[in-house]
């Protein structure tokens, strides 16, 4: 492929990603801030407020499975997250500051869901997230990722540390959230909650981005080294 064909194949990705990302952007993010807000302007209880906020999640995972038409690890463990969180939320103490708890414990389980997955199954759980939302209505891409992992030692070592990195991240977020929600005004404490994991996926994404690139730079210096080496071992002088 040409570097001229590449560029616009680059660029469609990259629309296509912050297109995916919209509905989750809105739902989970923006929805639940404005609609917290809102209620609260109108004199709700915390806990009624919470509540009417956190439809905008529910919305937004019942209908990508919706519009997907279909079900795969992830889908079906973000589905299942979602509907713990909702069970949890009515039950037992529904008081302010243990509401936003049960949310900081919801986020560490997910970190240590992360962590689980590089000793239990095949694959880590960011490579499944990878193949479900960057592969997704392509078998071809998807079957050359597989073949990647079962042939590619520091593929396989990349993706672990991709996942290792995710879950000490989400621990991390999780613990920060007990301190807000343990420090700080329940409406507050809230406002940060919502955005608090944008800003954890941004970084998170932001470190992912650098350290395959600088994976791929070091194996592309592999290669050549390699490759400098078997021809001068056949005679062959190097540039």
């Amino acid at each position: 492929m040409s570097q001229s064909e590449s560029k616009p194949a680059t660029a469609s990705g990259r629309r296509g990603a912050i297109v995916a990302l919209l509905p989750t952007l809105l739902l989970s993010v923006a929805f639940p801030l404005v609609v917290f807000n809102l209620c609260k302007s109108a004199g709700m209880s915390d806990l009624a407020a919470y509540l009417w906020a956190a439809a905008g999640p529910l919305i937004e995972t019942v209908g990508t499975a919706i519009v997907r038409r279909h079900t795969n690890f992830v889908s079906l463990l973000i589905l299942a997250l979602t509907l713990v969180s909702a069970v949890v939320t009515v039950v037992g103490d529904t008081s302010p500051v243990v509401l936003l708890l049960k949310d900081s414990v919801l986020t560490g389980v997910f970190g240590l869901i992360c962590l689980g997955s590089l000793v239990i199954g095949r694959q880590p759980l960011m490579f499944h997230f990878t193949q479900s939302f960057g592969m997704a209505g392509n078998p071809a891409r998807a079957a050359e990722f597989e073949r990647q992992w079962d042939t590619n030692p520091p593929f396989r070592h990349m993706f672990r540390t991709i996942t290792a990195g995710w879950g000490a991240g989400y621990l991390l977020e999780a613990a920060l959230k007990v301190v807000v929600a343990l420090t700080l005004p329940f409406t507050a404490a809230f406002n940060i909650n919502q955005v608090s994991p944008l800003v954890f996926a941004v970084v998170l994404a932001a470190w992912t981005i650098l350290y395959v690139r600088r994976t791929k730079a070091r194996g592309e210096e592999r290669r050549r080294a390699a490759a400098a080496a078997a021809g001068q071992e056949a005679g062959v002088p190097s540039e």
